[in-house]
């Protein structure tokens, strides 16, 4: 409801009389509210409220400084005092109707929005009614039942299929000596072309709680390297729930992952995160998350994993003409075997940076840039060291939406792990062209 909020302050401007213009503090105050410091417009004009009670231009402005920061209650009374001055004060009713929105009471909210309405409401007016009594409608009924999908065709080129190493021999310190490696063992080259889709659906049990389901299909079809061929079914449930400023969400998901049609490995995945809205613009995040990593095949059962890892993040939205959205984050985790692996148990801890710019109002640019650092715990027999890798990756790209939930996303990736065991030394790039159709 940001954008109801300052299209309400603008309407109330419009409809104050010259002489306040004039008035320092509530020019101070109404400055406050712009950019979003409704606290201190409150503060400013607290003081005040005694003197200037029953002045229609500093009651409203009070108001509204009152209802931006949290204080609902002494809203209505401000715009009580206007309206008794003013029955027909437009903006007065709307902004009540807002306050007992805030208050729960769905009823005298629809009578305000709707006496608002009834006094030639500017079109920017109404549009802010005409959500409010939406919401109220959602509200009365609470178990609302909301269903969105998308599909999404893509084409690219991927330089490691294979995930393996570009270089054509490597030593081996046990034998003495450099051995070379077969061409299948080297890093492979293909075009490919990819399918995803998926779909979720949330129910609301009341205002603040919701329990969701969902899947997602993608399907990646290579030129020539079929055998790398990729099929991954994922399917999630879990509750969702906000208090305040706070959202919380647990869940549970499972990954079924095919290699040229046949089952590779399944992943059963537990999570919990907390975001906390600071205000408009910063965000932050605090994940914890369970992972159980299963191999079908009998040669790569010695890889299954059990990890924990945990996470923070935090975003930021930067105003300006063109906004900018600017993230952090970090994690750290541990895999632990479930039977023997070869390089043993891994610590792993890694940050992750990137910034989104709305270039236009239909076209997004984004990039990012991820490091990540695994420390394994067995020494290895063959290069004797413990394995120890950097992973770096980098992502650039832009989203277009040309048409409504219609979308084009060119994306361009790298990554590149530094690793002291030499056949595990490789880099990757992936370009690839997105159509996307979003169904909500």
């Amino acid at each position: 409801m940001i954008k109801d909020y300052l299209i309400a302050v603008a309407i109330g401007v419009w409809l104050i009389s010259p002489p306040a213009l004039a008035d320092a503090d509530l020019n101070s105050a109404r400055a406050l509210l712009g950019e979003g410091r409704a606290s201190e417009a409150y503060d400013r004009l607290a003081p005040l409220e005694f003197d200037r009670s029953g002045d229609s231009d500093f009651d409203y402005v009070f108001g509204l400084a009152a209802l931006a920061s949290g204080r609902p209650g002494l809203a209505t009374l401000a715009f009580e005092r206007v309206i008794a001055v003013d029955p027909n004060y437009a903006a007065a009713h709307l902004d009540m109707g807002r306050a007992y929105y805030a208050l729960g009471d769905l009823d005298r909210a629809e009578q305000s929005l709707g006496f608002a309405r009834s006094l030639n409401a500017p079109p920017e007016a109404l549009a802010t009614i005409n959500n409010y009594e939406k919401a109220i409608a959602a509200r009365r009924d609470p178990k609302r039942l909301r269903l969105t999908g998308y599909i999404e065709l893509t084409s690219g080129t991927d330089t490691n299929v294979n995930q393996a190493t570009s270089m054509s021999s490597v030593d081996i310190p046990a034998f003495g000596g450099s051995y070379a490696l077969g061409s299948s063992s080297l890093a492979q080259r293909d075009e490919y072309g990819a399918v995803t889709a998926g779909g979720e659906a949330q129910l609301a049990l009341d205002e603040k709680t919701a329990v969701y389901a969902g899947g997602d299909l993608q399907l990646r079809d290579y030129l020539k390297q079929n055998g790398y061929d990729i099929g991954s079914i994922d399917v999630r449930a879990g509750m969702v729930f906000t208090e305040g400023k706070s959202f919380y969400r647990i869940g549970a998901g499972y990954n079924d992952y095919r290699l040229a049609s046949d089952r590779y490995r399944g992943v059963a995945t537990a999570l919990g995160e907390w975001r906390y809205a600071f205000d408009q613009s910063t965000a932050a995040s605090l994940s914890a998350q369970y992972n159980e990593i299963r191999y079908v095949t009998a040669d790569q059962r010695g890889n299954d994993v059990n990890v924990v890892m945990i996470g923070a993040g935090l975003s930021h939205l930067i105003p300006a003409t063109r906004p900018v959205t600017a993230f952090v984050g970090a994690f750290a985790g541990q895999e632990r075997e479930e039977r023997e692996r070869t390089d043993g148990n891994r610590a792993l801890g890694g940050i992750r940076v990137g910034a989104s710019i709305a270039a236009h109002d239909s076209l997004d640019v984004f990039a990012s840039a991820a490091a990540q650092v695994g420390l394994y715990s067995r020494y290895s027999s063959l290069f004797l060291v413990r394995r120890r890798d950097a992973q770096y990756d980098l992502g650039l790209g832009a989203t277009w939406r040309f048409a409504p939930l219609w979308s084009i996303r060119p994306q361009a990736s790298l990554t590149r792990n530094d690793s002291n065991v030499a056949i595990y030394d490789t880099a990757r790039y992936d370009v690839s062209l997105s159509l996307r159709r979003d169904f909500r």
